[in-house]
């Protein structure tokens, strides 16, 4: 879908789909709340409405680890709205009774303040499957069906893995008993098997159907003058349709993290396999640009989720499962010829590769189980009192799975990450992360210390060439395929070349106020933020603005966020309805040609919405894992949202006095 011109400053609310409310939603927001939320933004003159990634997640509840890189999540199916839902009308009306736990209060509604995710999305698949046992005759005669079937063609392999996955109790593919290894022919049979029995028939209804109301939702988005921007994450769960049928353009070696920095001292592995560019490549992109191209069928823009990553990825070695042992890829690594040059023999690139752990060592730690550790994790150098790993200890993981106690495996996992020198194949390495934090590097001469520094910056230096050029090759073809405007992820410690890629292919990048770039202190004003950007306050992975002020900022650092936003008087640490107004009104006078407003940093202006607990109204803690991330709903009904007409008035003043800003 084409976005409108940028010819003015436009305002937008982001908000997850399942944090919606309405009269007619069943336990969770559904696609179909979205037109109401369309009425608020066109109440208050706000034009965008961003979402998170909508696709089925199965059993994890983060949108950002999906089953499929195109199928979208039955959560957000209106029940009610399906033709075959007939004689369940009541189980319904009893789900949304249970799940939505509504009370009256005076005038006002309210209903539970979480997402029951495992629970709601069982009860729905629940009916859904009933309906289609009731309707399947019907349902397979549907022509309409039949010719989505044949433009769709994702749904075979997506079909076959999702009812293999429900036999296999929902577990991993690697761990079936049968069709882990899959081709197309095999796909093909399973799915032609499916459509006798239903088993696959009912995934493609449900897709069918999931679609029918996302662009009804679309459409009238459209007719209001709303446009709809979505979020493709960059990475695909391992546990997907897509890394089950589509092996080849995954690289099974690695997997997707982060170096490590002041949040994480072990760096990040979020277990996503990497990319095989080059065969994707070979292949014209053919699999992102059918995802582009689906996206397209909803979306007037699009989030492009960690733009790093197309032009380098942090590629972990599927042997670990921390990020400290990563390397960048693509990237210019060391050949031994080049290490050889600057005076790295055999010897000493083993020296900085290998942890090598002095007898004594093993004996200190580990006392009189001392001789059983080195039986079972290393080998003598020769004679000496010197030991290597063995080499059937692969990785962390190896470590980790033995049956040492805790603290144990901890010191060996300490002694394992202790290299200046990662080996990559038999001629090639890349420098560590921390190298100079490597015991052994510590004991190199003077002479060799600054040999391996000017290693390392050339190293990065010819790195800069390889990833400017995959970013430019990837993110053209993104931006080419559909008529959607692209807007990028670019947070982080970002190389050069990405805000020079971005600015040359007219691709928006992203400015969180509290976050400063390289090279940009925080606290940047916001009327200095580039016109091809978006800014937002906050994002999901943040604390709201409500939060950060009362229990991250000091008062030395409100001070500097209210000097960064031109607001003059001083504001105490409680953030009352009118410093929400304050900071709402000062973050849009933002050069960013969009502005976006999580949805609860609005409902902070307004008593009826706003939670009592401000860290109640988080999305997201990156990092964690609990039963409260992504299940955040709004208090209340949109409809009661749109009737808050003092809000919507004062909003509208704010939002349009800023759409009046050209940015021609």
């Amino acid at each position: 879908m084409k976005f409108p011109a940028l010819s003015h400053s436009l305002t937008g609310v982001l908000v997850p789909v399942s944090a919606l409310r309405s009269a007619q939603s069943v336990g969770v927001g559904e696609f179909a709340d979205l037109p109401l939320l369309a009425d608020f933004c066109a109440a208050t003159g706000m034009s965008v409405i961003q979402v998170l990634p909508v696709n089925d997640t199965g059993a994890e509840s983060s949108p950002y680890s999906a089953l499929s890189a195109f199928a979208l999540h039955p959560l957000y199916l209106r029940l009610q709205d399906l033709p075959e839902i007939s004689g369940l009308e009541s189980a319904v009306a009893d789900l949304r009774t249970r799940t939505e736990g509504s009370r009256t209060e005076g005038s006002r509604t309210e209903g539970s303040s979480r997402l029951d995710y495992p629970g709601v999305r069982a009860a729905k698949l629940d009916i859904l499957r009933d309906a289609f046992a009731r309707r399947r005759e019907q349902i397979a005669a549907l022509p309409e069906l039949k010719s989505w079937i044949t433009a769709n063609a994702w749904i075979k392999p997506y079909a076959v893995f999702c009812h293999q996955k429900q036999r296999n109790e929902d577990r991993s593919w690697k761990q079936w008993e049968s069709l882990r290894d899959i081709d197309l022919p095999t796909i093909e049979r399973e799915w032609k098997k499916g459509l006798k029995d239903g088993s696959t028939l009912f995934y493609a209804w449900v897709q069918f159907r999931l679609e029918e109301q996302l662009r009804a939702a679309a459409r009238e988005l459209d007719t209001r003058g709303i446009a709809l921007k979505g979020d493709l994450p960059i990475l695909m769960n391992e546990d997907s349709a897509d890394a089950w049928a589509h092996r080849d353009i995954f690289d099974p070696a690695v997997r997707a993290g982060a170096p490590p920095d002041m949040f994480s001292e072990l760096g990040q592995n979020w277990d996503f396999p990497v990319y095989n560019w080059q065969r994707l490549g070979e292949q014209d992109y053919d699999w992102w640009k059918r995802r582009l191209v689906q996206a397209d069928k909803f979306y007037h823009a699009f989030r492009i989720d960690h733009v790093l990553g197309f032009f380098r990825i942090w590629a972990v070695p599927a042997v670990h499962f921390s990020g400290i042992l990563g390397h960048f890829a693509p990237a210019h690594h060391l050949s031994v010829a080049r290490l050889n040059e600057a005076g790295f023999d055999a010897g000493r690139i083993r020296w900085l590769a290998e942890p090598h752990i002095p007898g004594d060592w093993i004996r200190g730690a580990f006392g009189p189980a001392a001789d059983e550790i080195t039986a079972g994790f290393f080998q003598r150098i020769g004679n000496e009192d010197l030991f290597l790993f063995a080499p059937e200890v692969t990785g962390e993981r190896a470590i980790a799975s033995s049956d040492r106690s805790e603290e144990e495996k901890e010191t060996l996992l300490g002694w394992y990450r202790d290299r200046a020198l990662l080996q990559l194949d038999d001629n090639t390495y890349a420098v560590a992360w921390r190298n100079r934090e490597c015991t052994r590097f510590a004991s190199l001469g003077e002479n060799e210390r600054a040999a391996f520094a000017t290693l390392a910056k050339s190293a990065t230096v010819a790195s800069e060439s390889i990833w400017a050029e995959q970013g430019r090759q990837l993110l053209a073809f993104m931006n080419e395929t559909t008529g959607m405007l692209a807007c990028a992820e670019d947070l982080g410690v970002i190389p050069d070349c990405v805000p020079e890629t971005l600015e040359a292919l007219g691709i928006l990048g992203l400015r969180v106020p509290r976050w400063g770039r390289p090279g940009i202190p925080d606290n940047q004003p916001v009327t200095e933020y580039p016109a091809l950007t978006v800014c937002a306050p906050s994002v999901h992975d943040t604390s709201t603005l409500r939060q950060w002020w009362e229990d991250e900022l000091t008062p030395e650092k409100r001070t500097e966020v209210l000097k960064s936003l031109a607001i003059p008087e001083k504001l105490g640490p409680t953030y009352s309805e009118e410093t929400a107004w304050r900071m709402i009104a000062a973050m849009l006078k933002t050069t960013s040609r969009i502005c976006m407003f999580q949805i609860q940093d609005l409902f902070a202006t307004d008593p009826q919405f706003r939670l009592p607990v401000a860290a109640d109204e988080r999305v997201n803690t990156p990092g964690t894992w609990n039963q409260v991330n992504w299940t955040y709903r709004m208090p209340r009904p949109l409809e009661e949202l749109v009737a808050r007409t003092d809000t919507v008035s004062r909003l509208n003043a704010l939002v349009s006095e800023r759409s009046k800003r050209s940015t021609s």
